[in-house]
């Protein structure tokens, strides 16, 4: 293992150190905090959040950053409802269906444009967060979709579930497993973490780094669309504002769990690491009657601390590199 696998190991450990330690001084406050309902809580609360982020884990890989997952979460649960509004009930699984079909649209959209006009990624898809959530009012045309037209196939996916776990926990882990094994298994997967790493040498390499690029976005948007439908499981019911502000929750946990922002560096288990941390921080400071701006300090707090972690690691791997080009030079 190499020296900057190790830092990001040791990284990986401290970071769920400090969710154990963090448990346990709420847990002192407040025993209500492991009981088994309010786990029960805190895994639904971040089943959202750690499906987005295996995704938009797989962008910011490739030096990209997917700003519209908010506003397409928002879409396809509106377009789900407002089907089963107007046309009655759809079976779930079609329901799904629907719901990813919607984001993988929208992610083909964004990824063509990046990888073929190559226009910053950042700009783009915050302009697509607009056009989306535009799109949202269209669809929505004024209403909202309301508890009565979310079928009962969906809304139990939120409850029971084998050893209490409801299965919308068990589908956001069953993303989260597919992303790791894409990324350590699969060619696609390497070139992903190749073309973050350097995309110029990619190019060199004969690596597809376009097709790489749209790859993963279109992955973003199936996702995106597949949290829509989560969020109709979870909620019931879906407002024109459904899924606003999630791509900032989404990318602070990417951040937090050891990605980094320059790309090519990150792992699923960091990133759910960062999502538990969010997700006990918001649970945690709720239980224990913490105003909702801490929450949001807490969270701003920990995005610098984890930028000026991958700064340190940048400036551990450099020396590292250096060292290594006369070796290789000279072999």
């Amino acid at each position: 293992m190499s020296a900057v696998a190790r830092l990001a190991r040791v990284r990986e450990l401290a970071l769920a150190g400090f969710i154990a330690l963090l448990v346990i001084v709420i847990a002192a406050q407040n025993g209500d905090f492991l009981s088994g309902s309010n786990l029960r809580s805190i895994l639904l609360d971040i089943t959202l959040i750690a499906a987005l982020a295996s995704a938009q884990l797989m962008v910011m890989l490739t030096r990209n950053f997917d700003l519209s997952i908010g506003s397409t979460v928002g879409l396809s649960a509106v377009t789900v409802g407002m089907i089963c509004q107007q046309h009655g009930a759809l079976p779930t699984p079609l329901a799904y269906l629907v719901a990813v079909a919607v984001g993988l649209v929208v992610g083909l959209v964004n990824g063509f444009a990046i990888a073929r006009l190559r226009i910053p990624s950042i700009i783009f898809t915050l302009g697509m967060l607009s056009v989306v959530r535009g799109a949202v009012y269209l669809v929505a045309d004024g209403g909202q979709v309301n508890s009565e037209d979310v079928p009962a196939g969906m809304t139990d996916l939120a409850t029971g579930g084998p050893f209490g776990i409801p299965p919308l926990v068990l589908i956001a882990l069953a993303v989260a497993l597919a992303a790791f094994a894409f990324l350590r298994w699969t060619r696609s997967g390497r070139n992903v973490y190749a073309v973050g790493s350097n995309p110029d040498a990619a190019r060199l390499h004969g690596l597809p780094v376009s097709r790489t690029v749209v790859l993963v976005f279109a992955l973003s948007g199936a996702v995106a669309g597949l949290a829509g439908a989560l969020y109709l499981s979870r909620f019931g019911f879906a407002q024109i504002t459904a899924g606003s502000g999630l791509e900032l929750t989404v990318i602070a946990a990417v951040v937090v769990g050891g990605a980094s922002i320059f790309g090519g560096s990150g792992s699923i288990a960091g990133t759910l690491l960062g999502c538990l941390l969010l997700g006990v921080i918001g649970n945690g400071f709720a239980v224990l009657g913490v105003s909702q701006y801490w929450q949001d300090a807490a969270y701003g707090a920990l995005i610098l601390l984890a930028v000026i972690a991958d700064a340190r690691l940048r400036a551990v791997r450099r020396p590292a590199r250096s060292a290594a080009a006369p070796k290789e030079a000279t072999a």
